[in-house]
Order: C-alpha cells, then structure tokens, then sequence
C-alpha cells in the first residue's frame, strides 16, 4: 500500500500484550451482530469497543466464533477484498480507505466504489493494492480474528484509523 493511502475504521488485535491483527471496523460488527442473534455474549462484546478477553473468557470466545462461522458459512454471509483490504458491509457502504483520487468503500453489492466530488465510481483494481475486488466469504474475513484468539492467554480489540 502507497504511504500515500491511510486505511479508515480499522481495529487492532492485540494478542498477549502485542499487536497482531488488523480488521475493518464492519467485520467485527457483523461478527457481534450475528452472535447477538446466536446468543454468543463473548463474540456479542465485539460491537462495543475495546473489548478485552482473558482466561475463560478466551475460551468462550472461541467456542462463540466456532458457532457464528458456522451460522455464517450456513447462510452464505459475505463480504468484500481487494489486497489485503477486507470489508463486510452488512446494509450500507463503509469507508476503507483514503486515497489521493478520493475516499474507497466497500458497498454491500457492488463491491468496492471509489468516491470523489460527489461521485462514485465502481473499482476492481487500486494502484497501490495487488489484487482484484472480489466478493469473499465471511468466514474467511473472520480468520485473522479466529487465529488471533486460537494462540492467546489475552485477546484486546481496540479502534483505530477513524
């Protein structure tokens, strides 16, 4: 990514104290949307940062994640990559990234759109991002968090890039 490029609504993963992951704000929400529906209070907390886990909250957490991968593989959630962006607008357009040619989103059909002077134009390619857009399964947008808390004693999520 182009040092020119700041990523928007992202959060961190901390594992054990460090820096681990990167998500975009709207995985986790749709991660916390779908286990308030489940029931899964642990996974349910990740709508309302920072959020910190440790010992057996750890442990339901993951046992939580395992029941929201399986509601959204079931019901064929998905999502949106290009690169190493990823986005998981449930409703309405989210913002990703900002560029020197406007401001990138991620729409919940179209894909990813880049926005400047009032205007929108669909983007499959981003100078700066390898990769193609292409429409992704949630799980596979939740497995940085699923990796994250598989190895952690205490797992902190916290918002950045707003």
């Amino acid at each position: 990514m182009c040092r020119s490029q700041r990523r928007v609504c992202t959060v961190v993963l901390s594992v054990d104290g460090a820096d681990a992951e990167v998500l975009h704000r709207s995985v986790l929400d749709e991660v916390a949307a779908i286990a308030r529906r489940l029931g899964c209070r642990s996974a349910a907390e990740l709508g309302g940062l920072p959020a910190a886990f440790t010992g057996d909250r750890v442990a339901r957490l993951r046992r939580d994640l395992d029941e929201v991968i399986a509601f959204a593989t079931a019901a064929q959630r998905t999502g949106w990559v290009l690169g190493d962006l990823a986005a998981a607008p449930r409703d309405h357009p989210v913002p990703v990234l900002d560029t020197p040619q406007g401001r990138l989103w991620a729409h919940p059909l179209h894909g990813f759109e880049l926005h400047r002077d009032g205007r929108a134009q669909r983007v499959t390619e981003l100078a700066g991002v390898p990769g193609t857009a292409r429409r992704t399964a949630l799980p596979v947008l939740i497995a940085p968090l699923v990796r994250a808390v598989a190895r952690a004693r205490l797992v902190e999520a916290y918002e950045r890039g707003h």
